[in-house]
C-alpha cells in the first residue's frame, strides 16, 4: 500500500510542478511564449489472431491488463495521453532557445499499465539553439524516419503500423519502432511535416545508446525533402547503427524512400518504401542466401470529407528472410472532428501472415474520443 501511495503521489507532484513552473515562468517573461499542452485519448479495443500469428499489432498497449484474442474487448490508451510544456526565448535577432518537455501519462491504470513501467515517461524531452540557419536539439526528439518517411503513408493514431513494425522492429535501443529516439544530437533545416518548406533536411547521431556499446555515437540519420508547388513531396532516410561491445555486434543499415501529392485540398496520395539489413549475424549465418533483410512498400490516402468528416486508408506488404511475409495489411480510420480541439474515431487494422508453415491473420478494432488542450 505505502508503494501504491507514493506512485500516486510521485505523478500528482510531477505533474503540478510542471504545470505550475510552466505558469509562473509565463507571468515572468511575456516573450518567453511558454505552452502548456497536453492530450487524452481512451478507445474501446477488441482484437482477433492465429495462434501462429507473428505480432505486428500490438492490441491493449496501456490498458489495465492488456487484450488479446481470449477477451471480448478492452480499453487502451495506446497512443498515450501526455502533458507537455515548450517554449522558448529570443537571444538575438537571429538566435532562439528552445524547449520541450512532454510526458505520456497512463490514465487507466494508476500503477502504470500491464507492464508494471509506471504512471509516467519520456515522451519528449530536448533543448535547442536555432535561426535563419536552422536549429541543433539535443535530448529525446521525434525521429527523422518517421517525420520524413513513416509518416508519409502512416497517420493512424494508434493502429495501422504493422508493416512499419515489421521493419523498423529490429532497430536498437530507443530508435526500435521508429518514432522517438532518447540521447540524441540533431540538426534540422525546415520542416517534413507537410509541404510548406521547399527543402528540408536533417542529421541526426545517438550518442552512447545500449550498455553494451562502447561506441559513442550509436547511430546516425540523414533525412531530407524536397517539396513542389506545395503540393507534392518527395523524401529519403538513411540509418546507420554503430555497435562495439562484448555482446552482439550487429549494425543494422536502414534505408527509407517515400512521396506525398496533394491532388486536390480534400485528398492527398503517399507511398512508403523501407528496407532494413544486416541486423542480425545469426539469421544471415542461416539464411539460404546468407543475408538477413526486410523490406516493406505501403500506398496511402488521405481525404477531407468536410463538415468535420476526415478519412485515411492504407495498404502495405512486407517480407523478410527470417519471419512469415506480410501478404497485406490494411488499416486506416474515419474521425468526427467536433471542434478543433475534440474528435471521436474508428480504427481498424488487419494483417494476413503467409509463413512456410502456416498462414495466420490477425485483426483490431477500437472506437475511441480524444480531447486536446
Amino acid at each position: 500500500m505505502a508503494t501504491r501511495t507514493t506512485l500516486k503521489a510521485t505523478a500528482v507532484t510531477s505533474m503540478s510542478a510542471l504545470a505550475l513552473a510552466a505558469l509562473t515562468t509565463t507571468a515572468q517573461a511575456d516573450d518567453d511564449r511558454v505552452e502548456v499542452y497536453g492530450m487524452v485519448d481512451v478507445g474501446l479495443e477488441t482484437y482477433s489472431a492465429d495462434d501462429e500469428a507473428a505480432g505486428f499489432i500490438f492490441p491493449g498497449f496501456n490498458s489495465a491488463g492488456g487484450n488479446n484474442d481470449a477477451k471480448d474487448f478492452a480499453l487502451a490508451n495506446g497512443v498515450s495521453s501526455r502533458i507537455g510544456v515548450r517554449g522558448g526565448e529570443d537571444l538575438t535577432p537571429n538566435l532562439r532557445a528552445s524547449y520541450n518537455i512532454e510526458l505520456g501519462i497512463d490514465i487507466l491504470n494508476e500503477t502504470g499499465g500491464a507492464t508494471g513501467a509506471g504512471s509516467t515517461g519520456t515522451r519528449l524531452g530536448w533543448a535547442g539553439l536555432g535561426g535563419d540557419w536552422g536549429e541543433v536539439r539535443v535530448g529525446t526528439d521525434w525521429m527523422a524516419l518517421y517525420e520524413f518517411g513513416g509518416w508519409n503513408t502512416h497517420r493512424t493514431d494508434m493502429h495501422g503500423y504493422g508493416s512499419y513494425y515489421y521493419t523498423t522492429g529490429v532497430l536498437r535501443d530507443s530508435a526500435q519502432f521508429g518514432f522517438r529516439q532518447g540521447s540524441t544530437v540533431s540538426y534540422q533545416y525546415g520542416s517534413a511535416w507537410g509541404h510548406s518548406d521547399p527543402f528540408a533536411f536533417n542529421i541526426t547521431a545517438g550518442i552512447g545508446e545500449g550498455e553494451d556499446n562502447e561506441e559513442g555515437i550509436s547511430s546516425l540519420q540523414a533525412a531530407a525533402q524536397y517539396s513542389f508547388n506545395d503540393a507534392i513531396s518527395v523524401n529519403a532516410v538513411v540509418y546507420q547503427e554503430f555497435v562495439d561491445g562484448p555482446a552482439d555486434d550487429d549494425e543494422a543499415t536502414l534505408y527509407n524512400v517515400g512521396a506525398r501529392w496533394n491532388v486536390t485540398p480534400a485528398l492527398e496520395l503517399a507511398a512508403n518504401y523501407t528496407v532494413v539489413t544486416d541486423f542480425s549475424d545469426a539469421v544471415a549465418d542461416s539464411g539460404t542466401d546468407g543475408s538477413d533483410e526486410r523490406d516493406s512498400i505501403a500506398l496511402a490516402a488521405m481525404y477531407d470529407f468536410g463538415q468535420g468528416w476526415d478519412g485515411h486508408l492504407g495498404v502495405s506488404q512486407a517480407s523478410a528472410d527470417d519471419i512469415a511475409d506480410i501478404d497485406y495489411n490494411v488499416y486506416g480510420f474515419v474521425r468526427h472532428s467536433f471542434t478543433n480541439r475534440t474528435n471521436a474515431r474508428l480504427e481498424f487494422e488487419h494483417i494476413d501472415y503467409d509463413g512456410d508453415a502456416n498462414d495466420a491473420t490477425e485483426t483490431v478494432g477500437m472506437v475511441a474520443l480524444q480531447h486536446n488542450f
